[in-house]
């Protein structure tokens, strides 16, 4: 009688870890996700897509991808701000907003950045009829790589893994921005994203594992990064 109850005991509580484990797998991303994935701007990225007809849950990935929404960023090759926007590509982009007196340290203030970021990313999918690959690799690495690549058919297998990453990873976080913040970015009378952007064929178990991969490369920064602020 003893081992029986002994037997029940480590089967209810077996029962009740592994629940714990499979509600934390499926809950706890979308409870502690905005603690991975931030959202800052929100009224500023929705004001620019309203205005360039943009997809506002693509603008955010791109932030994040770009910058983890830190409007002082500055890349090792120069790129500057929230969007990591090139000083020559902020000229001209400047130029085709109609921007005045143009400086590179306006690139440091975000909602000068996200207007020139908006306006070029849509720029870029108008370029390449609505290829979302080709315009983010572009973003990336400038229109001569991505005009190339499409024209030898390598956008889906762009040489280079950077390039490769950039593009899937923005991919996921617009999949990430949808499920945590819904509310927050769709724009006034829109009902689905913007037509013509990236189509969100992977479902919730793609965003979820996202979460759960920046949540894990979070806590490794941590552990072996204990003083990093």
């Amino acid at each position: 009688m003893t081992n029986r109850r002994t037997a029940v005991k480590v089967i209810v509580i077996t029962s009740v870890i592994v629940g714990i484990l499979v509600a934390g797998y499926f809950y706890l991303p979308m409870i502690i996700g905005d603690s991975v994935f931030p959202l800052k701007y929100q009224d500023t990225i929705k004001k620019y897509c309203q205005m360039y007809n943009e997809d506002p849950f693509l603008v955010a990935g791109i932030i994040m991808q770009e910058s983890g929404f830190n409007p002082q960023a500055t890349s090792p090759v120069g790129a500057m701000g929230i969007m990591q926007i090139m000083p020559p590509t902020g000229r001209s982009i400047a130029s085709g907003v109609g921007y005045p007196n143009f400086t590179p340290n306006d690139l440091y203030n975000p909602e000068i950045a996200i207007q020139f970021g908006t306006w070029h990313i849509h720029v870029l999918k108008e370029k390449y009829g609505g290829n979302e690959a080709a315009a983010l690799a572009a973003y990336n690495v400038g229109t001569g790589n991505a005009d190339k690549w499409l024209r030898a058919g390598l956008l889906n297998n762009i040489p280079g893994g950077q390039t490769n990453r950039y593009v899937r990873n923005v991919q996921d976080y617009v999949q990430v921005y949808h499920k945590l913040y819904q509310n927050e970015l769709q724009l006034a009378g829109s009902s689905s994203p913007t037509a013509g952007t990236i189509s969100l064929k992977k479902q919730e178990e793609p965003s979820r594992n996202v979460v759960w991969g920046r949540l894990l490369k979070e806590l490794v920064k941590i552990v072996y990064n204990p003083n990093q602020k």
